[in-house]
Formats: structure tokens, C-alpha cells, sequence
């Protein structure tokens, strides 16, 4: 985690931002966040990419979708150039990228039905202007083996033997469902972590949508709520309100439906491994051992809303 003054600096020699330049932590998770204020108050958020998490070219792909969805009209936080014109730069040896600050506030609890609503309208928007995309830049698809094979290899040494049956079963249970779904399902940039935490709302009620670097080559379902689906008949209505939202820009295909919540389930397993990879096993062997019972335990209450077991 670079000191703000120090990033203040740097922003300073790279930007044509006006002085003084303030720089605040935000939140230091997966990567460093931080906003900066310039001498004009117009505020800005840098992202600095955690260690091993994002290449620079995919940092340039997350980049470039941004910046196609803005060129499509979309209200989504455009990242800036560099005096050099570049979108990318570089604390140290990671990667980072200086955005606009989106426009509006996080939404509080409780949350209405029009706010999911509104959240379907924004999600499909940005799946409909993303259909033509290209960059010339590279980003790992997320395919099953990176949500399903790698967390379970990296998981197993660290479970006990009931859990890792568990997990085996699981996977071969998604993987055997999700695959027939496949050749049906609609593919682009998805949102990858399309969550309430990370979108805003304005004044006016727009869902401003942030946060891409989960994002990536895949099937759109994964976008489209499907917690919702394994939570139970109290969040029904969400769904249902959603999905309103959704298909009044695009009607998703029942293929799409139906993957909904086997891709949030084969979320819940990818983010155990990127937890675990990236949080939890520089804390040593005890602390992953913990975090992953914790985990299954999670994934053995949802299971049976798929699976019936």
C-alpha cells in the first residue's frame, strides 16, 4: 500500500490534475482504492491493482470496455489519460488506473424493489452496449475451469475429508449442470461482481455501475442475480423486480435463467479461491484451514437450493 503523499506526487508528474492533490484510502481489499481530490474538487478514484491480480494488459482490456460503454452512452465512471495519453499506470511493479468518480451515492438499506429494478435496467444496458466489443488487449475468460477446477486444487490440501468430498461433489454437480447450458447462453463482458456495493445511485434514481475488474469474457447470466434464486421466498420479489428491470432493455433466454444461480453458486466457489490465494494463505496453513470451513459451511447451506440434497 503506497502512502497517499507519496501517490499524490506521482499523480501530480503523470496527470494534468490542478494543486493541491488530495489522496484518501478508501479501502484496501483486493486492491487499493484511494480518492483524490485535485485543487478544483473534482474528484477522482485511483485503483491500484493488488500483486498478481491483473496483468497490465488486462488492466488495458478493463480499460477499453469502460471506455466503450461510455462511448455508448452509458453512465459509467470513464477512466482518464496520462499526460502521455496512456490509461494505465504503474505504482511500483502494479498496475493502475485514474477513473472519474461516479456520479451519486451508494444506496442504504432497506432496499426497494424500484432500486432492483432500476439495477436489472442498468445491467442490461450495459450487456447490450457491450455486444460489440473488442480489445486488442487479452483477459482471462471465466470459463469453469478458472470458477470451478482451480479454486477446488488449491482448496482440497486444506479441507478435511468430509469437506473435500463436498467440494468435489459440488463442482462435478455445477460443472455437470452448467455444461448442457453452454452452447445456449449469451456470452460477452460481464460485470463479474455485480453486487449493490458497487454500482451508485443518483438524485434522479439512475444505477451508476463501477468496479469491472471482476468482470470479463463470459456468460452474461452471471450478472443477473441469481442469489436471489437460493435465498429463499423472502427475496423473491428482488428477482422478480430485476428481472423486470432487465428485460425491458433485453430479454434474457431461458437458458440464462436457468444459469443464474448455478453461476452464482460457481461465484461462491471462485471466490473462495481467490480469498484464499490472495488473503488468507500468506496467514499460514491454520488460518486457511478456518477460513475454508467457514466457507463450506456457506456453500453447504445453498447447495440444496440447486441440488435438492
Amino acid at each position: 500500500m503506497a502512502p497517499p503523499d507519496d501517490l499524490a506526487v506521482r499523480l501530480a508528474a503523470d496527470y494534468d490534475l490542478p494543486p493541491p492533490i488530495g489522496c484518501r484510502l478508501l479501502r484496501s481489499y483486493t486492491n487499493d482504492v484511494y480518492i483524490i481530490t485535485p485543487g478544483d474538487g473534482h474528484r477522482h478514484v485511483l485503483k491500484v491493482y493488488g500483486s498478481d491480480w491483473r496483468t497490465g494488459a488486462e488492466v488495458r482490456w478493463e480499460a477499453d470496455l469502460v471506455r466503450h460503454l461510455c462511448a455508448a452512452g452509458l453512465p459509467v465512471p470513464a477512466p482518464v489519460r496520462r499526460r502521455d495519453g496512456d490509461f494505465l499506470t504503474s505504482i511500483g511493479p502494479r498496475p493502475a488506473v485514474l477513473s472519474e468518480y461516479a456520479p451519486g451515492g451508494k444506496p442504504a438499506p432497506p432496499f426497494s424493489l424500484a432500486l432492483y429494478r432500476e439495477f436489472g435496467r442498468a445491467l442490461a444496458r450495459m450487456h447490450a452496449a457491450s455486444g460489440g466489443f473488442m480489445s486488442p488487449h487479452p483477459r482471462r475468460p471465466l470459463d469453469l475451469p478458472l470458477l470451478l477446477d482451480e479454486p477446488l486444487a488449491l482448496a482440497l490440501p486444506f479441507t478435511g475429508a468430509a469437506d473435500a468430498a463436498f467440494l468435489h461433489r459440488l463442482v462435478d454437480q455445477l460443472r455437470e449442470a452448467i455444461g448442457p447450458l453452454v452452447g445456449a447462453l449469451d456470452y460477452g463482458p460481464v460485470h463479474g461482481d455485480a453486487t449493490l456495493d458497487n454500482l451508485h445511485v443518483t438524485d434522479g434514481g439512475e444505477v451508476i455501475l463501477f468496479e469491472f475488474d471482476s468482470g470479463g469474457p463470459g456468460w452474461r447470466a452471471a450478472d443477473l442475480q441469481g442469489w436471489a434464486l437460493l435465498g429463499g421466498a423472502e427475496h423473491r420479489p428482488k428477482w422478480d423486480a430485476f428481472l423486470e428491470g432487465y428485460a425491458s432493455v433485453r430479454a434474457p433466454s431461458l437458458a440464462d435463467l436457468v444459469a443464474a444461480p448455478l453461476l452464482t453458486l460457481a461465484w461462491d466457489v471462485w471466490g473462495l479461491g481467490v480469498d484464499l490465494s490472495r488473503r488468507v494463505l500468506p496467514q499460514g496453513e491454520g488460518a486457511a484451514r478456518a477460513f475454508l470451513s467457514g466457507r463450506v459451511t456457506t456453500l453447504r447451506e445453498r447447495e440444496p437450493a440447486l441440488f435438492g440434497s
